[in-house]
């Protein structure tokens, strides 16, 4: 069982990692969370192909649908969010992030 303030302060960064995506700021990004121009432009790449234009819906993620485990070989947790769209529609895409030593860390946007 994850404590419930761990899984509160994972939720809520998550959350704002999802707003500096929706954006697009990557200084924002760089600074809260260290992602990279290398990770930004896949970041970019990977929305804009899914959604199929430029012109991206705000994402958000929902309680219900936020999976936190505990690597069982290293210290941390894995977290995987399903998107949706500010409008509460599911899309068929994953934020997969990493939570160790109160820091998150992206990992990934993946269609599933």
């Amino acid at each position: 069982m994850i404590p419930e303030n761990i899984s509160t302060t994972i939720f809520r960064l998550n959350s704002v990692l999802v707003e500096n995506i929706n954006s697009m700021n990557y200084e924002k990004l760089k600074n809260n969370f260290g992602i990279n121009s290398a990770v930004f432009e896949e970041i970019k790449g990977e929305l804009i192909a899914y959604f199929e234009t430029e012109n991206l819906p705000k994402l958000k993620i929902l309680e219900t649908n936020f999976d936190i485990f505990k690597y069982d070989s290293v210290e941390g947790f894995g977290i995987e969010a399903k998107l949706f769209t500010s409008d509460n529609k599911e899309t068929e895409l994953t934020l997969h992030t990493e939570f160790n030593n109160n820091t998150l860390r992206f990992k990934l946007i993946e269609v599933m």
